[in-house]
């Protein structure tokens, strides 16, 4: 597919916060919500598609017995890693296994501290590369649970949650560096908001009973996805003779990502919030910034963005605490380096951080090829070097945005010319 970037302005609704999607599913779902919340809907990204899929399953399964339980995480990091304390909590027993399926890169993902961490409580969490599934086998009850924070939020996420199915209070100590602090204050806001008070004393949760918390409705609403928002603010930043004005972004969530604002400013973008909408402009001839730095360690998905962005706004980009990137659905930190090379583009990659020496250039080629690595994240970044280049980008494929964002299909086919 080629992708070639009118000169157009975008004005859309972001979608549904995936982080947030993720989190109300589950919630309901421990706290026992009834009605159709678990339906697929046209517009539900891949990710959604699995956590929903799998919550079907455990519904269905026996409350006890020995019958393996098979949950379908396809390609979701998320699913997977919320997913197996929560399956031990509500139907684990010492005869059956938790089975969860997987596809791409998702079985070679880290699981071991997850792993480390249950251990004590008699739970196996293995892997068979070969059949590409990870398989847990015991059950989790309400106790005190130590584990590294350092590699990703989402182990402490799914804890907090799962935990929140028990009467009794349990805690959650975390060692090392608490990464993606801002993945994890979500998922607090979202227990609290059905009534469950998870409170934090250094870098120890406490988790209450459940007693006495009302079943929910099942019916709720999403946040928009500042993830995705990111992107498109930084596509209206490079598109000339256009923008971005996307609605539907909580300027106050405690999603990390919404620093896109302030990456985006540091780049002498012009970010307005006024009347429920985040709006940037293209590019005006304005001289690009010596130099701008910024930590990641809590914003690793909209890294790609960032570097492909500050490469046509900045003389140099710095981003430190990349190093998780290279464990993602594709080893971002090195794709993004390749793909703005592919545009011409210098970077240096470093095991925590990715340099860019970019601005405006003479030099980039007249045809570039680039590949998503299967990867939304890296499609994404494609499409935002065909905006910064200003040339006809071909893209191996697409199709992987469907993991997180199957609108912006559509979007690329309206507003943009597919060749």
């Amino acid at each position: 597919m080629i992708i070639a970037c009118k000169n157009l302005m975008l004005d859309l609704k972001a979608p549904a916060s995936k982080s947030a999607y993720h989190r109300e599913l589950i919630v309901n779902f421990v706290l026992g919500a009834r009605g159709d919340y678990l339906n697929i809907r046209k517009d539900d990204n891949d990710d959604v598609i699995a956590t929903k899929r799998c919550l079907a399953e455990l519904s269905a399964a026996s409350e006890t017995g020995d019958d393996d339980i098979i949950l379908p995480a396809n390609e979701s990091g998320s699913t997977l890693r919320f997913m197996i304390p929560l399956a031990l909590a509500l139907k684990g027993s010492p005869e059956r296994k938790m089975v969860f399926t997987t596809k791409g890169r998702l079985v070679e993902r880290p699981v071991e501290d997850l792993a480390s961490c249950l251990a004590p409580f008699g739970v196996t969490i293995e892997k068979d590369l070969e059949k590409r599934t990870v398989t847990a086998a015991g059950f989790l009850m309400a106790g005190n649970y130590t584990i590294d924070g350092s590699v990703s939020s989402q182990y402490i996420s799914g804890l907090l949650m799962a935990l929140s199915n028990f009467n009794k209070p349990s805690t959650v100590t975390v060692t090392g560096e608490m990464s993606s602090i801002h993945y994890i204050e979500l998922t607090v806001s979202v227990l609290r908001k059905y009534g469950i008070e998870v409170t934090r004393e250094g870098n120890v949760f406490t988790v209450p009973g459940r007693a006495g918390i009302a079943v929910p409705s099942g019916r709720f609403t999403v946040e928009g996805d500042w993830s995705n928002g990111a992107f498109l603010l930084c596509l209206g930043s490079l598109m000339k003779n256009g923008g971005a004005m996307i609605t539907g972004l909580d300027t106050e969530s405690v999603q990390g990502d919404r620093a896109i604002t302030g990456f985006l400013e540091g780049l002498g973008v012009e970010v307005d919030t006024e009347d429920g909408a985040v709006s940037v402009m293209g590019p005006d001839g304005e001289p690009p910034v010596d130099e701008i730095e910024m930590s990641c360690n809590d914003i690793p998905d909209i890294v790609p963005y960032m570097a492909v962005t500050g490469a046509f706004k900045a003389k140099k980009t710095i981003l430190t605490g990349t190093k998780r990137l290279r464990v993602k659905e594709s080893d971002r930190a090195s794709a993004v380096c390749e793909m703005l090379a592919a545009c011409g583009i210098k970077t240096e990659l470093e095991e925590d951080s990715i340099t860019v020496y970019g601005a405006v250039r003479s030099d980039i080629p007249e045809e570039i090829s680039l590949t998503s690595s299967n990867d939304h994240r890296m499609a994404m970044a494609a499409v935002l070097c065909a905006a910064g280049t200003g040339r006809k980008v071909q893209i191996d494929d697409i199709s992987c945005l469907s993991k997180s964002f199957p609108e912006f299909k559509t979007i690329i086919e309206n507003g943009m010319a597919i060749l």
